[in-house]
């Protein structure tokens, strides 16, 4: 059975980067395979693992609800999504990528939902890790049936309103039908003046605080440029090295 990271806190914290530099990580030390799940509606993950374009299961939805009535005769609506997410599954050298784009829209998106659930699950036993890079309010986590997660990883940063979503990530667990193993904070790029309150106040969370993912001027640079953080030598991916062998990974 897979192992699964899920990674979420407020927009902006640097969520994407650090589900980034894990599956980089677990890659490098050939812990493969992975699944990489991009469940935030911004879907930035797969520019940061060195996909130029990818589709998403979002697109896919609304392809099969406008081609329903024109599909090869003999297939089937569940057949002709599952072949479709197949094919948008990103493959990789040691890990693939699933986007999975915006949420539902106006139209009747049930019955194709509950396939994705289903393609979603059957598909997570085949990996050796599963990584989310999700939204705060943890909706892929909260849609998913039968799927626990073993490590949630929430991501503050120095506004102190990440933070007051950290809290809010917190109680939403406490409230979801999949348990959670394992609840860590992880505080990004804090200025040293800061250190110390922040830390505090992620430590008040009540979620277990591991580590500080320090600045750092070459990550930065690389994702202003548009490019891949894939084998990227940098303090940041030090800060994940720390991190991954204190949550066993």
């Amino acid at each position: 059975m897979a192992k699964t990271i899920a990674v979420a806190g407020k927009g902006g914290t640097g969520k994407t980067t650090l589900v980034s530099l894990i599956v980089d990580y677990l890659v490098q030390k050939k812990q493969g395979p992975i699944l990489a799940i991009d469940a935030d509606p911004d879907s930035n993950l797969g520019t940061l693992l060195g996909f130029k374009k990818v589709k998403t299961v979002g697109e896919l939805r609304d392809e099969v609800l406008k081609e329903m009535k024109d599909f090869p005769a003999g297939m089937t609506k569940a057949s002709y999504m599952e072949a479709g997410l197949h094919e948008i599954i990103e493959e990789a050298d040691g890990f693939d990528l699933l986007t999975m784009g915006r949420g539902e829209g106006p139209g009747c998106y049930c019955y194709l939902n509950n396939l994705i659930r289903k393609f979603s699950e059957d598909l997570t036993p085949s990996y050796k890790w599963v990584v989310i890079d999700n939204e705060a309010g943890l909706e892929h986590i909260n849609r998913r049936t039968s799927s626990n997660v073993d490590i949630l990883m929430v991501v503050v940063n120095n506004n102190p309103i990440s933070i007051n979503t950290a809290r809010s990530v917190d109680q939403i667990t406490k409230s979801l039908k999949n348990k959670i193993y394992k609840k860590y904070l992880v505080t990004n790029q804090i200025k040293e003046g800061r250190k110390e309150v922040i830390q505090q106040l992620a430590e008040e969370t009540g979620m277990e605080y591991v580590c500080d993912i320090p600045s750092d001027d070459i990550l930065e640079e690389t994702i202003f440029n548009g490019g891949s953080l894939r084998g990227l030598d940098s303090p940041a991916k030090e800060g994940i090295f720390s991190l991954m062998e204190k949550i066993g990974g």
